[in-house]
């Protein structure tokens, strides 16, 4: 083979690394930027993780050690909105087949 394709493979091959290098250089950047974007998005989330929550029950004591009353209190309201939860959910179906046999039967 004559020297100057040997000059053309050689310029061609460094042509090639120079425009990889480049390629992942650029490449690396925006992996950098997202990588470091996500980092900061984890760590907002992990400080509002350590903060205290602002619940209104958060100063009242434990229900264990609270007298039984209190906790049969606690039990019979949230019975209580079970059961009307419950009657609202039946009351609106009756309310959906009246309508529906209207319909059908109108």
């Amino acid at each position: 083979m004559p020297w100057w394709i040997w000059l053309l493979l050689v310029l061609f091959m460094v042509a090639m690394l120079v425009i990889g290098g480049v390629y992942a250089l650029r490449r690396a950047i925006a992996a950098l930027g997202v990588v470091s974007e996500t980092g900061s998005r984890i760590g907002e989330r992990l400080e509002r993780m350590g903060e205290p929550s602002q619940d209104e029950a958060g100063d009242e004591a434990p229900i264990f050690t609270q007298p039984l009353k209190t906790a049969a209190e606690r039990y019979e309201d949230a019975h209580v909105g079970v059961i009307l939860r419950k009657e609202a959910k039946r009351s609106r179906h009756v309310e959906a087949w009246r309508r529906w046999r209207k319909g059908v039967l109108g």
